[in-house]
């Protein structure tokens, strides 16, 4: 079969492998019919994932066809559409039984390796799904493949900034960063009732931003735009969506007193300089979050079924699996938003 293969840092390619086999009792295999590139799928790209093994299958976001089941699988059948989630659970580990999946000790990502136990991912035409019935979520009809791909891992994810950081109705909400995940964010804070202020530094993201019912502004325009939308006391929640350490400093600042930052901007500094006397005089709370498909998807599924919401609308590129390395350029060069492939 045909799958996008790391080879070392900027070397992706389209190669013939061998195809998925059922290795467990529990294992599917899926036919993969959409999936696409995350931010999260840079980081190997950039050779910045320690113990990244070349040969590894990306690819962490995709929706398919069950082809094949183990005979432990339960709730998952032969025939069916359906999405995965980005990463795998036991289901059994004291943070599974507390509903707490994110931190699962026996987790791995879809198409990573190093940082978690290799699992060859979805940018191909047929993946293993390890633990189906706890990975697997099968897709409503009316929902599209390229919509359902979203459920995988970036709508959670921008839905969880939102949950967590706790917005509601008439509030100001900021996002800093409108990438993927910082557009979903704004489509979650939108759909909860909030008035959106989106920052960018990129003109197309910006208008992304417009399209989805925010304000966007120009990162120089930020702290006074957000002044400006609430009399000077600034955004009840501010989401930071960047993943920079310029980025996390600008959403402490934006913040209004007793307000929330929510981060879920990937960081990895083990030494950020966190302004304790700003924090402290404006009683902030700072909350990390990574998205959560398992407890999240039924209920965003149900919402794009209603057509509630339309994550698809951020699609800017769609290629065939032939053209990944392309794709991955177009992505890196944020010259796309985001790319869908299909095999």
């Amino acid at each position: 079969m045909r799958a996008v293969v790391l080879h070392g840092p900027g070397d992706v390619r389209v190669d013939e492998v061998d195809g998925p086999t059922l290795l467990e009792p529990g294992d599917a295999i899926v036919e993969v019919t959409a999936t696409a590139i995350c931010g999260a799928d840079l980081f190997p790209y950039h050779g910045l994932t320690p113990g990244f093994e070349p040969g590894t299958v990306l690819g962490h976001e995709f929706v398919g066809i069950v082809r094949e089941v183990g005979p432990a699988v339960e709730r998952i059948l032969p025939g069916q559409r359906v999405v995965n989630g980005s990463m795998t659970r036991d289901g059994t580990c004291a943070y599974c039984r507390l509903g707490l999946p994110t931190q699962c000790e026996g987790r791995s990502l879809f198409g990573y390796s190093g940082v978690y136990p290799r699992l060859d991912g979805g940018q191909a035409e047929l993946v293993r799904i390890p633990r189906a019935d706890l990975v697997l979520e099968p897709l409503p009809d009316s929902v599209s493949d390229e919509a359902g791909v979203f459920v995988a891992d970036i709508l959670p994810t921008g839905w969880g900034a939102v949950v967590r950081g706790g917005v509601e109705a008439g509030d100001t909400v900021c996002v800093v960063g409108c990438g993927p995940v910082g557009l979903m964010a704004i489509l979650a804070a939108v759909h909860h009732g909030a008035r959106v202020l989106a920052v960018d530094g990129i003109e197309t993201r910006r208008a992304l931003a417009a399209s989805l019912g925010a304000e966007a502004l120009d990162p120089e325009q930020a702290a006074d735009g957000v002044a400006q939308a609430t009399g000077g006391l600034g955004a009840d929640v501010v989401i930071e969506a960047a993943g920079s350490q310029e980025a996390l400093d600008a959403a402490l600042r934006l913040a209004r007193g007793r307000g929330t930052v929510s981060v879920v901007g990937a960081h990895f500094e083990p030494d950020y300089p966190l302004d304790n006397l700003h924090m402290f005089e404006h009683e902030l709370t700072l909350r990390f979050t990574i998205g959560d498909p398992t407890n999240d998807r039924v209920r965003l599924l149900e919402l794009l079924a209603a057509g509630a919401i339309d994550p698809a609308a951020i699609v800017t590129h769609r290629l065939p699996l032939a053209d990944a390395a392309e794709a991955y350029r177009l992505f890196d060069a944020r010259e796309a938003t985001k790319v869908v492939l299909t095999p």
